[in-house]
Formats: structure tokens, sequence, C-alpha cells
């Protein structure tokens, strides 16, 4: 047998768009293949960076704590132990005595002292600044009458150098891990609750009278990089325990936030994986049959070349070989091209673009085996095209013949109808424990995609017989249309190829965007209602009035919760300007609400005058579907209202220090709605979604190249066919039309089906996926008009291209030629 190589090299750049389609497929394969590994490996950093940003990040190293504070006359000792038995390790040491009676040198308050190396760096200086001295905080100074330059304790104490702003919420980085330590807790202690006199040094610390000393907490923080993969968490975590493991006397292991986050973090890829694991495969699947379709092609193009080899002596796996040496290079040049753009547009289709160690070298790996199985399906192709075309000529469409009788629409909906069973019954809003993510179902999340699948087998179904019986239409009124059918009749078999991939591509596209963006606004929407606004912080009852900063942004609302029971007290005049927005007739909010599934009888809560509401609302924020709303007029004394909040659609740190300038006294409970629920569950689905996406849109490229594609290789019968009807009196104008015709007739088919099944399966699907099905309100469709506007204009520009192509190849062509040809 002779194995025909040497001018394999030389044949193939004879054929450029061959070669260019060859590494566009291989490109676009291994892309999807590397695209997914890294999207599932980013996932995981993604969640970490998510649940990072929910914690404190200076508090993620584990630590230690004091557990019922050291004798003052001990600290020192037990520092210098502590430092000592973590020599070579950063360390930061924080110091507090508790509250006790103080004077400096006006009247007396309670204070409490403190020592942390830095400390008075990370402080917002109102009055002084010098660091040799005591820092006393504003709401002290003003109790007290504090002045620079005062010794206090009979001048037993370091003069007072500097009066700086309290520390309030949301606190920087430097603070958060001592949050417990340096914001008061006035609800709870009132007013034994104060913020701390900072001393200039350690040594001053433990030379304080004992009058204002006693028992004094100390805390042990190890500061160190933020991780932001789940590897390096992970890491953290283990070397971090290890660090703390020898102290045991005297304090409490504080350990880090990031254990149950890295846990999560690994189950979110996971579920990533497994989700997009189907669809990958479905992709690599067609992703092969497109270099299948590629190889015939190039033997249509080769025939004559090959019959050639043939009668030489050369056989099937000879000729399957020619065509690996000549296809083979763009598969592994595209192969490569592939992997590059998938870690280029990682930011862009990926959560993060943060990759653990190893993942490029595993989706290099899974590259090499796409683009091996792409030279494998490219031999088997060629070879048994050759067999075909040289051994059993007018035989081999059998096996064809049975493949398109197979009804595989109904296999499909099968598993539809499968996947949908999985999808009630899935358990995804199920979480095992607090804080932990829900079962995510890979099989429950393939059910849109698999009715978006049937439909595309379907429509190529009825498309190919629609084809088949076109012969009978008789519309030589409009030439233009005319000649359009019988040019998509002529190609019956790339129109279908090209018509399912399309309808694959728009559902896909729509399934995606659908689910994904579903999930982010519940996700907002839900937090929303469940907090009740932007941002709030609890506030003394006696506050009746916002700082001007507040006004027209934010809101007062009294809490009242007895067992199960809760109730708001609201302004009708200002509710709607803090609260989290919601439909509701501002004309309700003046009397009595009852809300959601509330019995209708007369109801009591502390505080609150017996009502019995005759208005209802099915939800409000805070109150879900549950709870009542009363004006804030009915109330007869604030004070026996459980807790005062504002409400603010502005960001917390605004609220905080507009009430802070105003003389408000804060407490520990003030947070915003992106803390209010937990996300990740929302975020897993809405990724998984993403990506989805993402390979809709390269599907939607390989419906378009398919497309450009069928109009190139038909060229000579588009210009034959052509020229002769310019001759016979076809204008141009009309052929552009019949080509915009034939080919925007592929096209909206693609689009109306293909937006119709993603419409309908992510219909019926989004109710379905809330990972928070106790929050109201449930998952809603978003609105599809950007997505139609989108797909209509790049159908639109793909079919001007193509219908610009076939009609330049027919003004340009030589009749004569093409008859001699």
């Amino acid at each position: 047998m002779q194995i025909p190589w040497r001018a394999a090299p030389r044949a193939a750049l004879s054929s450029p768009l061959t070669l260019l389609v060859s590494v566009v497929t291989a490109l676009l394969l291994s892309f999807v293949v590397a695209a997914a590994v890294m999207h599932s490996a980013a996932s995981g950093s993604a969640a970490i960076d998510y649940q990072r940003s929910r914690l404190c990040e200076d508090a993620l190293h584990p630590s230690l704590e004091s557990t019922t504070g050291v004798p003052h006359e001990y600290v020192a000792q037990g520092v210098k132990g502590l430092t000592d038995a973590m020599a070579g390790h950063p360390t930061l040491i924080g110091m507090y005595t508790r509250e006790k009676r103080a004077d400096f040198g006006g009247r007396q308050t309670y204070a409490k002292f403190g020592y942390r190396a830095g400390a008075m760096d990370h402080l917002e200086v109102l009055e002084g600044g010098a660091k040799d001295g005591l820092w006393v905080p504003r709401s002290i100074a003003v109790t007290a009458d504090v002045r620079l330059g005062e010794r206090g304790l009979g001048g037993r104490l370091p003069p007072v150098t500097a009066i700086y702003a309290d520390v309030i919420d949301p606190l920087p980085r430097w603070w958060c891990s001592e949050r417990h330590f340096v914001v008061p807790n006035v609800l709870d202690r009132d007013e034994l609750a104060t913020a701390v006199v900072w001393m200039p040094s350690a040594e001053s610390f433990h030379a304080l009278p004992p009058e204002v000393t006693g028992p004094t907490d100390v805390t042990v923080r190890f500061p160190s990089d933020v991780p932001r993969t789940v590897d390096e968490a992970a890491a953290l975590l283990e070397e971090g325990t290890a660090r703390i493991a020898p102290i045991k006397d005297g304090f409490n292991r504080t350990m880090s936030p990031l254990v149950l986050p890295v846990e999560n973090a690994r189950q979110t890829v996971a579920n990533v994986r497994s989700a997009v694991l189907p669809l990958t495969l479905i992709s690599l699947l067609i992703g092969l049959a497109g270099v299948a379709t590629v190889t015939v092609q190039w033997a249509q193009r080769r025939q004559s070349e090959l019959r050639l080899l043939w009668v030489r002596g050369s056989g099937p796996f000879a000729l399957g070989g020619r065509g690996v040496l000549e296809l083979g290079l763009p598969l592994v040049v595209g192969g490569a091209l592939g992997l590059g753009v998938a870690r280029l547009l990682l930011p862009v289709y990926a959560p993060s673009d943060l990759l653990p160690p190893g993942t490029v070298t595993t989706a290099a790996l899974a590259v090499v085996v796409v683009v091996a199985s792409s030279i494998v399906v490219a031999f088997a192709t060629a070879a048994l095209r050759a067999h075909r075309m040289f051994q059993v000529s007018g035989s081999g469409n059998r096996l064809r013949k049975v493949l398109t009788a197979v009804p595989w629409e109904l296999a499909t909906a099968a598993l539809a109808v499968w996947a949908w069973n999985r999808v009630e019954h899935s358990g995804l809003a199920t979480t095992t424990k607090i804080g932990g993510l829900p079962r995510i179902d890979a099989a429950a999340l393939a059910f849109p995609l698999l009715v978006v699948l049937t439909a595309a087998v379907l429509a190529a179904r009825l498309a190919k017989w629609a084809l088949a019986a076109s012969h009978r239409v008789r519309l030589w009124s409009r030439p233009a249309a005319q000649l359009a059918i019988r040019r998509l009749a002529a190609g019956a078999g790339p129109v279908t190829g090209v018509l399912l991939v399309g309808v694959l591509a728009v559902g896909t596209i729509a399934v995606g965007t659908a689910i994904a963006g579903s999930q982010k606004t519940a996700l907002e929407v839900k937090a929303g209602m469940y907090a009740g606004a932007n941002s709030y912080a609890q506030i003394p009852s006696e506050v009746t009035e916002l700082p001007e900063a507040l006004r027209g942004n934010s809101t007062i609302v009294g809490f009242v919760k007895q067992h199960d029971r809760t109730a708001l007290v609201v302004d009708p005049r200002t509710f709607r300007d803090g609260a989290f927005p919601f439909e509701i007739d501002p004309a309700l909010l003046d009397e009595p609400l009852r809300v959601g599934d509330v019995p209708r009888r007369e109801v009591r809560l502390p505080g609150l005058p017996a009502v019995e509401p005759a208005a209802w609302v099915p939800s409000f924020p805070k109150l879900g579907t549950s709870g009542w709303v009363v004006p804030v007029d009915r109330i007869a004394d604030r004070g026996d209202v459980g807790s005062w909040y504002v409400w603010s659609t502005r960001p917390l740190r605004e609220v905080t220090e507009a009430l802070s300038a105003a003389g408000v006294r804060l407490s520990r409970n003030a947070d915003e709605k992106e803390k209010a629920v937990q996300g990740l569950p929302f975020l897993t689905i809405q990724w998984t979604f993403g990506f989805v996406t993402a390979l809709g849109a390269v599907l939607a490229v390989v419906a378009s190249i398919a497309l450009l594609l069928a109009v190139e290789v038909r060229r000579r019968q588009n210009a034959l066919s052509g020229a002769f009807s310019a001759r016979m009196g076809l204008g141009p104008a009309a052929m552009l039309r019949s080509h915009l015709l034939e080919l925007g007739a592929v096209a909206a088919a693609a689009v109306v089906v293909g937006l119709a099944a993603g419409a309908a399966s992510s219909g019926f699907t989004v109710p379905k996926l809330d990972p928070a099905p106790r929050l109201t309100p449930a998952p809603e469709v978003p609105d599809p008009v950007p997505l139609l506007g989108a797909t209509a204009a790049g159908s639109v520009l793909v079919v001007l291209v193509a219908a610009w192509i076939a009609v330049r190849s027919v003004r340009s062509a030589k009749i004569g030629e093409l008859i001699r040809g």
C-alpha cells in the first residue's frame, strides 16, 4: 500500500478555506472544553471571594482571645509569653480593660482603656494628634468635658493629646476583628458601654492605676494575606489552626469563619462542574460532528486526487491518513488557539479570573484529548468516505437513512419529561445545615436545555419534510421567492444542519440569560425584602427626627416581635423614601395593615394598640408574608416598642456617619442588605447558566460559520444558477431579495423556534429554581426584549453578509468558464 504524504502540505495550502474552517472548528471545540474546566475551577475562587466580602478579612486567620479576662498584673507577662511562643510569625495583640469609673479632670464617667499597636494610625483625629498621650473618643470627651493636656486620676494618667471620632459600623478591615471591644453595645449595657481610651504604649497600659484596671481582655490576631482561591483558604485554615494549637491556658481558640465558606466553595465547584458537564458533552459531540463535516467537504474537494491515489494502490486507511496530514496541523493549531482564547477570555465568561494552581494544565490535557479525538474523527471520516466512494459506491447511504429515520426528538422529549420530574423533586431548596448549600441536581438543571434540544431536532425534521415537499410550490409570479425555495430544497442537508445548530444556539442563550438573570434579580429582591431597606441601623426610641443628610432617603421604623408574631411601626410620610422599593398604594400606610397569611382577627402586641386591620397586602418589607403594619400615630409611647431602626436607601457608612454626627448613640445592630441573605446558592445557579450562555454564544458562532460555509461551498452552483437567472431577466435587486429570503428564512426559523423553546422552558423552570423559597418574592423571568433585539440584530447581520457573498459570486462569475467547469 502506498502512503501518499509528500504532497499533503502543499495540497493543504491550495484550499485555504478548508484550513480556516478546520482551525476555527478546532478552536471552538477546544475553547468549550477548556472553558468548562476553567469556569468550574473559577467558581470556587468566586465563592471564596463572595464569602470573604461578607466576613471580617482581619479575622480570617484562626486567632486567640482570653476567655474570662486576665488579671491586669499578669498581662505583661502573658503577652511576653505569647510573643515568645509566636516568634517568627507576625502577631497583633490587643489589650482592653473593662469599664470603670474614671476622672479626666471634669465630670466623672465610665471608660475603658486599651492598647493595640498601630491603633492611633487607624483613627480619625478631631483635635490634637500627638501620639505620646491618651487618645479619648469624642463620646467620652463630650460627656466628661475632657480637654487636651488634662491628666486624669489626679495626674496619674498620661496627658490627653487627641480627641478622636468614635469607631462606628461598618468597620474597616483593621478594626473589624475587634468589633466586640471597640464598638459600644449601648442596648445591652446602656451607659456602661463606652468606646476605648487608647494608651500611647504597652508599658503605659501595663502601668495603669489599679482603680481603672481589673480583668483585662487580650486578643491575638495574625495578620495575613486575604485568600482568594479555595486552595489558599484551605492552606490558611490548616496553617493557622496548627499555629495556635500549642496555646492552651487562658485563651479561647477563635476559629476562622472560613471553615464553612471553604466547604461551600468546594461544593460549589462540584455543583457547577456537574451542571455544565452535560451541555459540554453535547457541545463536544456537535464540535466533533463539525470536524466530520469539514472532513467530508475536504474529501469532496479532493475527490479527483483521491481517486487517482486509489487507482495507484492507496487504500481507505492510507487516504484517511492523507486527510489527517492535511487537516491535522490546522486542528492542532486550532486546539492551541482555543486554549489560549479560553484563558484570555476567562474574565468574560467565568465568575472569577483567579484559577487554582494546575487548572490551566488540566485544561490543556483536556484540549489534548479533544484534539486527539478530532484527529481520530477526521481519519475515520476520510477513510469511510473513501471506502464509500471507491469500494461500496451507491450503497453507503443506508446508515444515514437509518439514523435519519430514528425519532430522536421522542428520545430527547422523554429525557426532558424525566428531567422535569427531577426539577419538581430535586430538593433544590433543601439545605442540610445552616449556611450550607442546597443540593444541585444536574439532571434537573438540564431540563430547559433538553426542551431546546427537542425543539431543535423537531424543527430540523419538519424543515426536511417541508423542503422535500417544496417542489409542489408554484410561485413563479414571484421568481425571487421561487428560486429561494429551490435553492433551499437543493441544499436540504446543510440547511437542516444550520437550522439545528441555530435553534440550539438561540435557545441555549435564551435559557442561560433568563435563568442567570432571574437568579441575580431574585437575590437582590429577596435580600431587600428580608432586610427591609438597602441599609439599617438601630437607634434609641427617643430619636424621632432624621438628620438633614438622611431626609428624603430614609425613614424611622419600629419593630415588634412576640414569639412568631411580628409587626412594623411605620411613618406613612417617609416610609417609601427609605424602604426597599415595592408596589403598594401609599394611602394604605395610613391605616393598620394585615400582611400575608396572618389570621383576620384582633391582635395585641407589646407596645401596640389592639388592631384588627381591614386592609390586606400579600407581602411587606421585613415582614415577608406574615405580620402587621401600624402607623406611628397610633402609638402611645415609643419607648414601649421593642426596637427602632433607621431604614435607608443610602450605604450604611453614610447612614451611621450622619447619625453619629447628629449625636445619636448607635448600637452594634447595623447592617446592609448585601449581607442579609446567603447568596451563594443563587450565585451557583447564576454561574452555571452564565456558562450555558457562553456555550450558546459559541454555538451561535458555529451556526453563523456553517451558514457562511454553506454559501461558500455552493459558490459554483449559486453562480451558475444566478448567471442563468440574470440572463433570463432577473435583476440584481431581485437576486439580492431572493438570497435574503433564502438565508433569512433559515435564520428567522432558528430565532423564532429557539426563542420560543427557551422562553417556554425557562418559564417553567425559573419559579422552581428558588434556593430560598421561604423568602419572597419567587424568581421571575427577566424582560426578554433586550435578548430578542440582540438576537435579531446578530441574525440580520449574518444574513446580510451571507447574501452579499452569494450575490457577489454571481456578479463576478464568467458563465463560459462555469459551463466548461
